[in-house]
């Protein structure tokens, strides 16, 4: 018996009343769940606060702050993925050891959480137009200061302040998408979102090897900048600090300021919000803990690849060049097929897809002590490894709008955003001890105990048929 709602009960959007609910869309549940389903439903119709808007957008509208939503995604996830390389390199020519780096990285998992829990008293004083805007100004100042410390302390702060205007931006932005009325395009407008992201990070060290060809042109750029800041500011640049690290950080703050103006040109499309105590990150986990958990599994598998997947390869005789394509192949694969993934459940009970891309993701962890002797098999495990994780992302998504709207989107997305990674924490955690203990296969092993939690708790509390 089911003490709690497995999965959101999808509205019969696709050509019948509008409103009416699909028996077999909810399951098997027994009377003690139907009640609480019931009464969840009346609490949402009570208690929830509604979007307000001046009148519906036109489809022309709705694709537009589509495109706007992307872009903004997409420059920010340049500006994250340029510093995910620049943040470590950097501290380690300062001489910072790999413990400190560790926790200089750590710090922007901590904002997260700090940004996700006031949230919703965040927007209570602001619009979530003010908000897009507002973040920019936590973005770009730290990524230039850091380039005139070299300490530890300053840059825990800097950084902590970066991510916090990172995560908001993004929690804001996924609000925003999720706040869009789709008939039978929402899961197609969810993997434009999800693969923004992945593409961004993918481009951003691209564009690191493409400045360090500008050397001699940044040679002659640095000198004024440091001018410029001394005169205003009074900081010099340490002699640590190479004119080409300055750079890379000055055009990551460039980009990610960039990111602010597709969502100032779209400004008359964002929504507000009315105040609401209702929309708190507990309650979303508990109204929709299928959907939730499964983010949770995406972000052990994401997070623990990309972190490990690459170490993997080493460990098990290939070689350097071989290893790293195992990771550029799952990118790829996030990139390429997260969007048809999601579009496909656009025709189907997204439930379902979920589980199913669970279960695959629970296959291919499996069969990557085997696949890993013969590369080209493994290249092909990761690329489909890849989409399988971009698509379960965006399918989740895409359910957290049908399961929450109004001004509860706004707690759910800090869920959503927290879900994903606590588990990304968890398990990059996980897999560096299970590594130790038990060799290189402690990465599949972990991955396919997070798929087995996964499926213990959706099979025996609810009923899916």
């Amino acid at each position: 018996a089911s003490s709690s709602i497995a999965v959101p009960m999808r509205s019969c959007s696709s050509g019948r009343r509008p409103g009416c609910t699909r028996s077999r869309d909810a399951g098997t549940i027994s009377a003690a769940g139907a009640g609480t389903a019931w009464f969840a439903q009346q609490l949402r119709e009570t208690a929830l606060t509604t979007l307000v808007t001046s009148k519906p957008l036109t489809p022309t509208q709705r694709a537009l702050a589509v495109v706007l939503i992307v872009a903004a995604t997409f420059l920010l996830s340049v500006s994250v993925g340029m510093n995910a390389v620049v943040f470590p390199t950097a501290l380690e020519s300062y001489g910072a050891s790999n413990t400190v780096v560790g926790i200089v990285m750590a710090i922007e998992f901590i904002s997260v959480f700090a940004i996700s829990f006031g949230l919703s008293r965040i927007l209570r004083f602001m619009s979530l137009r003010t908000g897009l805007a507002l973040s920019a100004l936590f973005r770009m100042p730290p990524l230039i200061l850091l380039a005139y410390f070299t300490d530890i302390s300053p840059w825990l702060l800097l950084v902590f302040v970066h991510g916090v205007g990172n995560f908001l931006n993004q929690i804001l932005l996924q609000t925003w998408i999720n706040s869009l009325p789709f008939r039978r395009s929402r899961g197609f407008a969810m993997a434009l979102f999800g693969t923004s992201i992945s593409l961004g990070l993918a481009c951003g060290p691209v564009l690191l090897q493409f400045i360090d060809q500008l050397e001699p042109f940044v040679a002659r750029l640095v000198p004024t900048i440091d001018a410029t800041i001394a005169q205003y500011i009074g900081l010099q640049r340490p002699e640590a600090v190479s004119a080409l690290t300055q750079t890379k950080l000055l055009v990551s703050a460039l980009i990610t300021t960039l990111a602010a103006v597709p969502t100032l040109l779209g400004g008359f499309l964002i929504p507000r919000f009315r105040p609401s105590s209702s929309s708190s990150i507990v309650e979303s986990v508990r109204l929709a803990p299928a959907i939730m958990f499964a983010v949770a599994v995406s972000g052990v598998s994401i997070l623990g690849v990309q972190s490990f997947i690459t170490l993997y390869g080493i460990k098990n005789q290939l070689s350097i060049g071989d290893a790293s394509l195992l990771l550029t192949a799952f990118m790829l694969g996030s990139i390429l097929l997260e969007i048809p993934i999601a579009w496909i459940s656009d025709f189907f009970d997204r439930r379902y897809v979920m589980m199913l891309l669970v279960l695959l993701s629970l296959v291919c962890a499996a069969y990557l002590p085997i696949a890993i002797y013969t590369p080209l098999i493994a290249w092909g495990l990761l690329f489909l490894w890849g989409g399988v994780i971009g698509g379960l992302f965006s399918v989740c998504l895409a359910m957290t709008a049908d399961r929450f709207t109004g001004s509860r989107l706004v707690g759910a997305n800090a869920a959503f955003s927290i879900m994903d990674n606590i588990g990304g924490m968890i398990g990059i955690l996980l897999i560096g001890i299970s590594m130790d203990l038990f060799g290189s296969d402690g990465l599949p092993y972990v991955i396919m105990f997070a798929g087995v939690v996964y499926f213990s708790f959706a099979l025996t509390r609810y009923q899916v048929r």
